[in-house]
């Protein structure tokens, strides 16, 4: 039964291709915008190397300071200093790695001592508990230690990038690397960068000791700093909340005449990738029903298309189900035959909509994936297209796709069953 209501669902399909083609792309059309917004969601929040603990990370992106007694906002607002950086989250006791990194760093002309060509590449300085807290795969070498930090020990870890286009080669552990002409020794080659890792990002790591950072303002609160912790579980992040306010107050205490303030942060992942301003916090719930809004409009705008070409070719048919319905069809053998009918118009249309997602997702994935830092950066925006084949996704996807086939076709054709069986068969 199932299978002669697939050939007689083929058959339609071919006896008005025009409308069928209108039908399916506009689904394919849904389904793949759909499918990019959920993977661009999936690509900035889910964890892949070297950020693979972002289930169990907390970020403090942005520092604000104010003169004791003023209001919120009479302050300054933007990367935050050093000092306040070690005094009060290098000294959190609860989580399991806290590290201290710079916000901006201007990318470094990498040459070979003796070589006259320099090449750019984005840089970072971190400390040590930097390689504890991100993922990275060494193909040569290893990270800098603490001690390598606390002596401000000129060495580097590179990309393999990086190795290949100043040495000619990944097996450079040892070598001197000019950077802006100082002299560096490489002690480490990781796997490549993408810079959808926008917390883990560089091209070159160096010791935060070992070049001069801009010097701290506000009594040490503003400076070129970012902090990221890594907690234990997911079940800390209150506590440790809890004790940075603590720290935060002690802080404060100790200063003259500026105090600090966090404007809600630490952040978890998806709060840390929307905190865009410095000065300000981000609305989660006004970024969250923008997103519902705009999936649910172009979900449910194709909805009301396909259903009203699929009344429309339903009233053509009318008397067709009429004389089915007085040979003895019932009205459920009708809406069977219809679902069925509709089911494989829309499941083309889902399968051409993920196929068309993927080709999008992967061919443009600078535009899709990309956001304003990435602008000045100059690593590539690298995703294995095989990491986009989520079975959640694919499952949201054909869910879309049966609400789509719901929508489209039973509504109008349960209306039209309804009808007298005489006033179907003398239709027109």
């Amino acid at each position: 039964m199932i299978q002669q209501y697939f050939k007689q669902a083929w058959r339609l399909l071919k006896e008005n291709p025009v409308l069928s083609a209108i039908s399916i792309i506009g689904t394919a059309l849904a389904i793949g915008m759909i499918m990019v917004i959920v993977m661009s969601h999936e690509v900035k929040n889910a964890t892949y190397p070297p950020e693979t603990n972002r289930n169990r990370m907390l970020y403090v992106k942005w520092m604000s300071s104010k003169q004791k007694g003023k209001g919120d906002n009479s302050s300054s607002n933007g990367p935050m200093g050093y000092a306040i950086a070690k005094a009060c989250f290098k000294a959190l006791k609860i989580p399991e790695a806290v590290t201290i990194v710079t916000a901006y760093a201007p990318p470094a002309l990498a040459s070979q001592p003796g070589n006259n060509t320099a090449v750019s590449f984005d840089r970072m300085l971190t400390d040590e508990a930097f390689w504890q807290v991100f993922d990275f795969s060494f193909i040569d070498g290893k990270p800098y230690t603490q001690a390598d930090v606390e002596a401000g020990l000129r060495k580097a870890v590179i990309t393999e990038k990086v190795a290949r286009e100043i040495f000619g080669t990944t097996v450079v552990t040892g070598k001197r690397i000019l950077l802006d002409y100082t002299e560096y020794t490489v002690c480490g080659v990781v796997k490549d960068v993408s810079t959808l890792a926008t917390a883990a990002y560089a091209q070159i790591w160096l010791p935060i000791t070992s070049e001069e950072i801009p010097s701290d303002d506000a009594e040490g609160i503003q400076g070129a700093c970012r902090v990221f912790i890594l907690a234990k579980s997911a079940v800390d992040f209150p506590a440790i909340r809890q004790e940075t306010e603590m720290l935060r107050q002690k802080y404060n205490d100790g200063l003259s005449e500026y105090e600090a303030f966090y404007r809600g942060q630490p952040d978890e992942h998806f709060v840390y990738t929307n905190r865009k301003w410095a000065n300000v916090a981000p609305d989660m719930r006004q970024i969250v029903r923008q997103s519902v809004i705009v999936l649910l409009l172009l979900l449910i705008v194709p909805a009301i298309n396909l259903s009203g070409m699929m009344n429309s070719r339903m009233r053509k048919r009318l008397s067709e189900l009429g004389v089915r319905r007085a040979f003895g069809a019932t009205q459920g053998n009708l809406l069977s035959q219809i679902l069925w009918e509709s089911l494989l118009q829309t499941l083309l249309g889902g399968v051409l909509g993920l196929l068309m997602s993927y080709v999008a997702a992967y061919l443009l994935k600078g535009m899709i994936y990309g956001n304003s830092s990435m602008m000045y950066q100059l690593g590539d925006v690298s995703l294995n297209p095989f990491s986009l084949l989520n079975p959640v996704i694919f499952l949201y996807a054909f869910l879309f796709c049966i609400l789509l086939n719901v929508l489209s076709s039973m509504i109008p054709a349960w209306h039209i069953s309804r009808k007298p069986i005489v006033a179907s068969i003398h239709s027109k």
